[in-house]
């Protein structure tokens, strides 16, 4: 593939990333992509021969390496240096789309029965990222037998909080689970 070709069919992936982010998976079309992208209909096929299912899968696995980045920037941190950076990543992303986009991994799990690839790609992805938050519970003092717990219950919270955010358009949400993990964090530490 050209060296133009490559950056075509990127801008596509990238769209359809976007598109998740804000319409779920259900409701982003190759169509949309293409067009978001500037790309031709006639490369539709030609990038993704396996139509839809592959497009949504490549943006999915776009967006898990994006927000795996932003979940290491955690590593080798405590709780009370990771947990501001949870909710300036989070107010960012919320806030710069008018709250109208969450997170793709979130719609590729929830879309995934579709293209059962993408749910199996946000299956590992949150078995990573709740790896990554249990290492900043291990390094806050939280005892090792409640680890694996508070680590699943971080993750569902932050990502809960951001859907509650995007109905009710206000980042809110996001800053009381934040602060209540603190406060879990700090008292299982004690």
């Amino acid at each position: 593939m050209s060296r133009a070709g490559s950056a075509t069919r990127a801008r596509v992936v990238r769209s359809a990333k976007e598109r998740m982010r804000r319409q779920g998976v259900g409701a982003t079309s190759m169509l949309d992509a293409i067009a978001d992208a500037g790309a031709s209909r006639g490369s539709l096929y030609h990038y993704f021969p396996g139509g839809k299912a592959q497009l949504i899968e490549e943006a999915t696995r776009l967006a898990v390496e994006e927000y795996t980045q932003a979940f290491l920037a955690a590593d080798g941190l405590d709780a009370d240096q990771a947990l501001p950076l949870v909710l300036a990543f989070w107010s960012a992303v919320v806030e710069e789309s008018d709250f109208d986009a969450g997170c793709p991994v979130v719609a590729a799990a929830l879309g995934g029965g579709d293209v059962a690839a993408a749910r199996e790609l946000a299956g590992a992805a949150f078995t990573d990222w709740t790896a990554i938050l249990a290492g900043v519970l291990e390094r806050s003092g939280v005892p090792a037998d409640r680890v694996p717990a508070m680590a699943t219950l971080a993750l569902a919270a932050i990502e809960g909080a951001v859907v509650m955010s995007l109905a009710q358009r206000t980042i809110e949400p996001v800053e009381q689970v934040v602060e209540a993990l603190g406060d879990l964090v700090r008292s299982a530490a004690a």
